[in-house]
Formats: C-alpha cells, sequence, structure tokens
C-alpha cells in the first residue's frame, strides 16, 4: 500500500516532573541519543512490543529490558490499544498514544511515525512537532519505520509523552511507535541508589 498524501502531522508533547523551563534536548539519530545518554551516567533498556498481541487492550503496562524499576503505561482515551507483536498503536485513528513512566526517567525515545493499516503496518510521510510544557517545540518529518525520535535531560524527569496524528486526507494514519528507549540509572548507579535505601532505612528505625 502506498500513501502519497503529505499533509499529515503528529503531535508530540512531553510533560516533565520537574520546572517547565528544564532543558530537554531532541534528537533524530539514535546514535546520537545513545551517546548523550551514556555521556550523562544512564544506560539504555529496551521495550519491544513484541510480547503484546496480536490483539487490543485498554491500556498496556510493561517495563523495558534490562530490568531497570522504570514502569510504563500506554493507553489511548476512546478505544483503546492494538498490538501487532511488534508495534502499538490506537484501535481509533483519531485517539492520541499516550505514555506515562514511573518513576520519571532522564530520557526517553524510540520508532516514533503514522502508518497506515496493513500487515504490518505501513508508514506514511508525517511531521512531528514536538511541543514541551513551557513551549518549546520541536518539528520535523517522520516518513518510515526506522524514524528515531528522542529526549534527554539531565537536570529533569520526563513523565509522560503523548503522540497525536493530524489526518490530512488520503488514507486513514494512526501514531505508531515500535522499540521505545529508555535512559535508565547504569546498573553501577542502580546498586548505589539501593545501598542508600538500606542505610536511610536503618537510620530511621534507630530514629
Amino acid at each position: 500500500m502506498k500513501n502519497t498524501t503529505l499533509a499529515i502531522s503528529a503531535l508530540v508533547t512531553l510533560s516533565a516532573v520537574q520546572g517547565a523551563s528544564a532543558a530537554v534536548a531532541v534528537f533524530t539519530n539514535y546514535n546520537v541519543w545513545g551517546s548523550a545518554v551514556t555521556a550523562g551516567g544512564h544506560s539504555i533498556a529496551v521495550e519491544t512490543f513484541n510480547s503484546y498481541g496480536p490483539g487490543t487492550a485498554t491500556s498496556l503496562t510493561g517495563s523495558p529490558l534490562p530490568a531497570s524499576g522504570i514502569t510504563w503505561t500506554a493507553t489511548a482515551p476512546t478505544h483503546g490499544l492494538v498490538t501487532d507483536g511488534a508495534t502499538l498503536r490506537p484501535a481509533t485513528a483519531t485517539d492520541d498514544l499516550v505514555f506515562d513512566f514511573q518513576p520519571g526517567v532522564q530520557g526517553i525515545g524510540g520508532n516514533i511515525y503514522s502508518s497506515v493499516l496493513g500487515t504490518p503496518p505501513v508508514p506514511t510521510f508525517a511531521f512531528i512537532e514536538v511541543t514541551l510544557a513551557d513551549g518549546v517545540s520541536y518539528f520535523g518529518n517522520s516518513n518510515n519505520a526506522q524514524m528515531f525520535i528522542g529526549f534527554y535531560s539531565d537536570t529533569t524527569s520526563i513523565a509522560k509523552l503523548t503522540i497525536k496524528v493530524y489526518q490530512g486526507g488520503g488514507a486513514t494514519s494512526y501514531a505508531t511507535v515500535d522499540n521505545l528507549y529508555f535512559a535508565v540509572p547504569a546498573p553501577g548507579a542502580l546498586a548505589l541508589l539501593a545501598t542508600a535505601g538500606l542505610i536511610g532505612g536503618r537510620n530511621r528505625r534507630r530514629a
């Protein structure tokens, strides 16, 4: 299936746990994003969605691998989600695809694009507009399933990612995500945090 419609756009809105003025860098190259993540002292975990579907669900919750203590929850407000064992999209094209992260993450990225129905879904030409809580925005195209959109900040924690597709005529398009990548504390940092938690607990019990 081929879609020649050019007037399709997707809106990705990012909500931050901390102040709206915190700087968040935007990336369209996975390797560059990964370099920023590791330079910031984080490692990368991934959710491939391979274990979800084919099927539908009101919401989905999971954790990226390797185990990181991060939980993601995906929803589509009106009619739920569709999975095919590789990608995730809303059941209805007019729905947003929303991800919430617990706890918030320093970085998030993935293959984010719009697609028309097919097996697998067929990518369509799209423009991605990324808008942060303080009005900072990013605009670019997303015309294939390998397109990478990523965000990273060493000063704030990202709590929510919302993807919205604006229809422009032609085939109906859906917000689609594959291979969601997370910046998580490096293994050594996790061990340090766990030790600090144990020590804190002991101090509280003695108080």
